[in-house]
């Protein structure tokens, strides 16, 4: 018996209506999300987040990465993505998705993947996104093993 919207997406919408506390979220994961935020910051203001994110992590490919990763969100997400500011410990919806992405492609994880933007991010976008989630998380990931 098939499912309805309503009943197939509940639990997806209380998830992302329980505040996540970015403090939990693994080292790369945190990175990942403060990049998102810091790029929402410069592009309010029309300057380039990199050599501020690239001195907080200690790699210009990181947040290189990191940049891309945010243009490749905006071009596939069906609205504009929201950020809390970055002294906020409270992520929203749009950022705990990701952060779930990242964890998804930490483990290479491609259906999980898929399972978490079904109905939120059109199909044919899947791919594209999902490369350059690993292509970043891969970045991140490295700068543990350099310190």
């Amino acid at each position: 018996m098939p499912t309805s919207p309503e009943t197939r997406y509940s639990p997806i919408i209380t998830a992302l209506g329980q505040p996540a506390d970015l403090r939990s979220q693994p080292i790369s994961t945190l990175h990942l999300v403060m990049g998102a935020r810091l790029c929402a910051l410069f592009e309010r203001v029309d300057r380039d987040p990199l050599a501020e994110m690239a001195m907080r992590l200690g790699s210009v490919t990181a947040a290189e990465q990191i940049i891309v990763l945010m243009g490749t969100v905006g071009r596939c997400w069906p609205e504009p993505f929201v950020v809390s500011r970055p002294c906020c410990l409270a992520m929203t919806p749009d950022e705990r998705t990701l952060a779930n992405l990242s964890r998804n492609a930490v483990v290479a994880d491609r259906a999980g993947f898929s399972r978490e933007i079904d109905g939120l991010v059109r199909h044919d976008r899947h791919d594209a996104l999902f490369d350059q989630v690993v292509r970043c998380v891969a970045e991140l990931s490295a700068l543990r093993k350099r310190t």
